[in-house]
């Protein structure tokens, strides 16, 4: 598996990681999150938060939850491969960490997956994304935030030309940014695409954040209690 390592003022993070300790991570493994094809019942007109449907992909779980913006299109009334999922195929080949992994498609609206596991501030974050190659058109989007902020809080974006780029590529793209300034908030991605062969997939979600300094006190406290045991 080829992977390309993209990262935002990583030797900045590197600095800061001796205390920084791992808050979240996700990289869709329950089995019990694989399904069929899943269909969006609400209104198409609405935005809304999505619901998990029996027999179907999850877009739900364990610290993430998805949700719908209408752009006048039908959504995902029609029924679209989004969610959790094993298939490795479209160029994929295998999935970042483990055997499953979150593939987004065919939106055909306001796509976004909330990872709101963890809410607070943060020094880092990390995600693997592939997409797959094919061509997109002018209203196709990618983009990975932090917090509310639009402006500041927009850690990656990429359109038509920067997806179409992406997709040639066939590669994992390790993504790696640097949000210790952004203060409190959450991880969270958006897209939009219209076609069943606009694919984006995503897999090994990490959340880094320094403990606090009671936390650090206790950890500290249990370094000298082991050392003392080891004697």
């Amino acid at each position: 598996m080829k992977t390309l390592l993209v990262t935002g003022l990583f030797v900045a993070f590197a600095a800061s990681t001796a205390t920084a300790g791992l808050v979240y991570t996700q990289s869709f493994e329950d089995t019990s999150w694989l399904g069929t094809k899943y269909y969006d019942y609400g209104d198409a007109a609405v935005d809304h938060w999505l619901s998990n449907n029996p027999g179907e992909m999850a877009v739900n779980g364990d610290g993430f939850s998805a949700w719908y913006g209408s752009t006048g299109g039908v959504g995902l009334t029609d029924g679209d491969y989004i969610g959790v999922t094993d298939y490795t195929g479209g160029g994929l080949g295998a999935w970042y960490d483990g055997s499953q992994g979150y593939q987004i498609g065919d939106t055909d609206g306001i796509f976004e997956l909330h990872f709101d596991g963890y809410e607070g501030e943060a020094t880092m974050v990390s995600m693997a994304v592939f997409i797959q190659n094919t061509g997109y058109e002018s209203a196709d989007n990618f983009s990975i935030h932090w917090g509310s902020d639009p402006v500041n809080g927009t850690l990656y974006e990429i359109s038509e030309a920067g997806l179409e780029a992406a997709g040639e590529a066939g590669v994992w793209m390790l993504l790696e940014f640097d949000v210790s300034a952004l203060g409190s908030g959450h991880l969270h991605i958006r897209t939009e695409t219209n076609s069943g062969s606009e694919v984006i997939s995503i897999d090994s979600i990490n959340i880094y954040a320094i403990p606090a300094p009671s936390a650090l006190a206790l950890l500290g406290l249990a370094g000298v209690v082991s050392r003392r045991r080891r004697k």
